[in-house]
């Protein structure tokens, strides 16, 4: 189980360097669609644990969550919104793609190393797991910086939380699911005001570069 559960975080890491190598919107919602689907199913191993052992089916309902929300909501919903706005394939970069690849490995190995030297953090399997699920939050935080689109800004926040939660769950095998139910409304009602920020964005400045927002400073 627990090699499973380090394939999967493995896996989940990898699809956030997958986005940072990502040009086009689409790909931009398809791999946030991809990472969630990859939480979910983690979620799902830990539900069906815990419903074995300890009869509880809090974190599979947290699982049915994350699929309604992450992985079929919230991608549909950014798919709609981008349906109309004029940019498709970014272009403009902090940095070209290779460097910010770099960077991301170079970060994963800024965890790593910050890590081993906690207590309890270095000992046994957990360690691939959270260094992993860490790298995903500083990798999201990283791909917020990179991208001047205002598409970035949002998906990069997904991650940050994809990263938060997918921590959380490797550190506790399930949080309380009052916490998780908190979690996902801050998140869906973040996603749907940024969403109404964007498309008036686009509707005013013909552009969701957030460049054009300076255009607002009086």
């Amino acid at each position: 189980m627990s090699s499973l559960y380090d394939t999967l975080s493995v896996l989940i890491l990898l699809s956030s360097f997958i986005l940072m190598a990502n040009k086009r919107i689409k790909s931009y919602i398809k791999t946030f669609r991809i990472q969630s689907l990859l939480i979910a199913l983690v979620a799902a191993i830990m539900g069906v644990k815990s419903i074995m052992e300890e009869g509880h089916i809090d974190v599979l309902v947290v699982c049915l969550v994350i699929i309604i929300l992450k992985v079929i909501y919230i991608p549909n919903l950014l798919s709609k919104t981008y349906a109309n706005v004029k940019y498709k394939v970014e272009k403009d970069f902090i940095l070209n793609i290779p460097i910010l690849v770099l960077i991301c490995c170079s970060l994963v190995v800024f965890t790593y190393f910050s890590l081993s030297t906690i207590d309890g953090i270095n000992e046994g399997i957990i360690n691939m797991q959270i260094v992993n699920s860490i790298s995903v939050i500083l990798i999201g935080l990283f791909f917020m910086i990179s991208r001047k689109k205002a598409i970035g800004q949002i998906i990069g926040f997904l991650v940050v939380e994809n990263g938060i939660f997918i921590t959380a769950m490797f550190s506790t095998h399930g949080m309380p699911f009052i916490v998780d139910m908190g979690v996902f409304i801050d998140m869906l009602t973040a996603v749907m005001i940024m969403g109404i920020m964007v498309f008036r964005i686009s509707d005013k400045f013909e552009s969701i570069n957030i460049d054009k927002l300076n255009k607002l400073k009086g």
